[in-house]
């Protein structure tokens, strides 16, 4: 039934608004970052180990394993953002949909990364942060 499908997914790699203001000391020497901190802006985003191929294959995997369900649900068309914090060790927090809040299909993509491996943090001054991450995944339906 895949094959009959198309399936898009957009990545975008977008910052989120941080629920605490950050918070960055600068020294001569090096940054101190305090713990409590999420991150909207880093220097390196945080990213699913393998990249954004591994992650689009992780995606479209756990999708068509809820393919039949999707197809039922009209109001899973579309794009769905999905917003979620990467904590220093990689692991997912605060996992929620900004679009599409109420389909199927941000259900199944909150679940996809609530269920998923830790992701590689991103970091700053070479250190790893916690930091906000925002993706979106678009489902299209044939016609």
């Amino acid at each position: 039934m895949s094959h009959i499908l198309t399936i898009i997914f957009a990545l975008f790699s977008l910052c989120a608004f941080s629920q605490q203001k950050d918070t960055v000391v600068s020294t001569k020497d090096s940054l101190s970052i305090v713990d409590q901190s999420i991150f909207v802006k880093v220097e390196v985003e945080a990213r699913f180990p393998g990249g954004d191929t591994e992650w689009n294959q992780y995606v479209q995997q756990n999708i068509e394993k809820n393919i039949r369900k999707l197809v039922k649900n009209k109001a899973s068309e579309g794009t769905c953002e999905i917003q979620f914090i990467v904590d220093k060790k990689g692991k997912i927090t605060n996992v929620e949909a900004l679009s599409l809040k109420k389909s199927l299909l941000a259900k199944i993509l909150v679940d996809i990364v609530k269920n998923g491996p830790n992701w590689i943090p991103a970091t700053i001054g070479g250190k790893p942060v916690k930091a906000w991450r925002r993706q979106k995944v678009t489902f299209r339906m044939p016609e």
